[in-house]
């Protein structure tokens, strides 16, 4: 008995010994609670510090892991410029980059190194705004810009032929060539780079300096309008606020964004598509007065509808707002809480405009921005820009910002400012996307071409499911042929074109839909 007394004792004190190295039950309990889920993103503009080297790469990690920042979204083409190698468009011409420095790959690589997320962030459709034209001579400005002629002039235009708008020259997303370029520069990224998503930017039509209610002065590329007119059997040049040409010009965004969408899935099924898009003006009452605002009646940026789509995982609309000035800070409200209805089942993230308010004041709009709204709620926060700290509003006759980054600017997020709450205490995880991580739901990709090998513009594509009862869905080709469709149930499905009235029909062509994964049909009229 004696001996057992020992080893009792022994056993006793052994385990008061571990009991003490072991964490308390609330420490356990802290441990093992679920980090906040929500995006919180900056934009990182190639004009200023923050990825032209490697140097300002580690700065800006650092400060987005100090500050809880999960998701950068780096500017990798600017105006028909690219800050990475090996790609089809000539190197970023700054004095503060080495073209020879890939800051794409930098970028993801120091990023993903701190469990921070990096999307690709691609400017669409402007490629110059000086006045002198860029020095290579193989620019997108120099090869298809105002000194081109005929089909190899890709700007868009005014009515007056006009080809300079107030943000530079664009090129016309309604000109099939232009369509081509950009979708290789999109998929270019996404297949050489583990980039955890593309973010377009400036995929929409130039604003104007009018404003009229409806429509806009823009689109009057040549090819584009004959395209129009073919397509609508009309022979008069539209007037800017024409409905069918309004319709004509936003189905030329929606198809560019819905080609790259689908066949980005198609290299990297897990790759996050997002844009950064328009909220300008007073916000939308309800859906269908979305119709009335200025992302649809003056750039024709339809971007609700890409969401409902699947064509967008995420939305970042634009939310820029002076926090002191009642007037857009009742805006901003009011198109937050549209937003958060609106966002179909995809995420959404508040873009908040941090270079216009006030330290406290961009720490309200993010508080205002993650709350709910009768249950609906953003999935995040994403601020314009790293480079741009906040501060007093710029001038009316000129910008108040630095010239040299400064690696604490982003420090009133994690500690609050002029006895304002701080937002970013402690880290969080990007919010799950179900619909990549376990889809349910497959893609098709498509091209229609004549009997002679030309690819068909606006044929009327049906894709029917086999079997009993199925719906037939229906889409309408590119100006390449391109055909897509989003949010299919796996399966089998015939796809044909349909017959027109000009007698052009083709065989129907059966393909297999699986979820997650892009079935491909290519079609042939006779």
């Amino acid at each position: 008995m004696t001996e057992w007394r020992r080893v009792l004792r022994w056993l006793a004190v052994a385990g008061s010994a571990c009991a003490s190295l072991l964490p308390a039950p609330e420490a356990v309990a802290a441990a093992a609670a679920p980090a906040r889920l929500e995006v919180r993103a900056l934009w990182i503009d190639s004009a200023h510090p923050g990825i032209r080297s490697a140097t300002e790469i580690r700065e800006l990690v650092d400060a987005a892991r100090r500050n809880h920042v999960n998701t950068l979204f780096v500017q990798v083409r600017r105006r028909g410029e690219a800050l990475y190698t090996g790609g089809i468009e000539p190197s970023f011409t700054d004095p503060a980059y080495d073209p020879s420095f890939d800051a794409l790959e930098a970028a993801v690589a120091a990023g993903h190194a701190a469990g921070i997320e990096v999307h690709a962030w691609i400017n669409a459709m402007p490629i110059w705004r000086g006045e002198a034209p860029p020095a290579g001579p193989q620019h997108v400005f120099n090869l298809h810009g105002p000194s081109a002629s005929g089909t190899e002039n890709w700007l868009t235009r005014a009515r007056d032929d006009r080809q300079v708008f107030p943000v530079g020259y664009f090129v016309d997303p309604g000109h099939p060539a232009a369509q081509e370029h950009l979708v290789r520069i999109y998929l270019d990224v996404v297949r050489r780079y583990a980039v955890d998503g593309v973010h377009f930017d400036y995929i929409r039509y130039p604003e104007t300096e009018d404003r009229p209610p409806r429509g806009a002065d823009v689109g009057y590329n040549a090819v584009s309008l004959a395209r129009f007119q073919r397509t609508t059997g009309r022979s008069d040049v539209p007037a800017s606020d024409d409905p069918a040409w309004t319709a004509w010009r936003r189905l030329q965004v929606t198809q560019l964004v819905r080609r790259i969408s689908v066949e980005a899935r198609a290299i990297n099924p897990r790759v996050k598509v997002s844009a950064a898009t328009i909220a300008w003006g007073r916000p939308p009452l309800d859906r269908r007065d979305f119709e009335n605002t200025a992302p649809m009646q003056r750039i024709f940026q339809d971007w609700p509808a890409w969401l409902a789509e699947g064509l967008l995982d995420m939305a970042v609309p634009m939310n820029y707002a002076r926090e002191a000035d009642p007037v857009v800070r009742g805006w901003f409200d009011g198109w937050i809480a549209w937003e958060k209805r609106h966002k179909a089942e995809r995420q959404l993230v508040i873009g908040i405009g941090g270079y216009l308010s006030a330290p406290e004041g961009v720490l309200a709009q993010i508080t205002r921005a993650r709350a709910r709204d009768s249950g609906r709620h953003a999935d995040g926060v994403s601020l314009f820009s790293y480079f741009r700290p906040a501060g007093p509003p710029p001038t009316a006759d000129g910008e108040t910002l630095p010239t040299v980054a400064a690696p604490d600017r982003l420090d009133f997020l994690s500690r609050g400012a002029a006895r304002t709450t701080a937002v970013f205490t402690t880290p969080a995880a990007v919010p799950a996307t179900p619909w990549l991580d376990r889809p349910e739901r497959g893609f098709l990709a498509g091209t229609v071409t004549s009997s002679s090998g030309l690819r068909l513009d606006g044929a009327r594509i049906a894709v029917r499911r086999t079997g009993w009862f199925r719906r037939t869905l229906r889409t309408t080709s590119d100006g390449n042929g391109w055909f897509g469709l989003t949010g299919l149930k796996p399966g089998r499905y015939r796809v044909r074109v349909e017959p027109a009235a000009d007698g052009i029909v083709s065989s129907p062509v059966e393909i297999e839909v699986r979820a997650g994964a892009v079935g491909r049909a290519a079609l042939q009229t006779r």
